[in-house]
């Protein structure tokens, strides 16, 4: 992968836990990454934010006329 220098530079380039015939695997089969970005896709974190950007955005133009 890339060249971290975040907090988890150290955990980053791991590979994924492998869990092979026990409990865990049995309750969560493995995932293609394609799959998993598709559930997290849509996600968004901060939901109304780039409304409040857009909202103070055209205040600051209102405010200078």
């Amino acid at each position: 992968m890339e060249d971290y220098n975040g907090a988890y530079k150290d955990i980053i380039d791991l590979e994924r836990p492998k869990h092979v015939n026990d409990a865990f695997s049995a309750k969560h089969p493995s995932m293609k990454r394609e799959d998993r970005a598709k559930i997290f896709a849509p996600f968004a974190a901060l939901k109304g934010y780039e409304e409040s950007i857009e909202e103070a955005a055209e205040l600051n133009r209102n405010s200078g006329e």
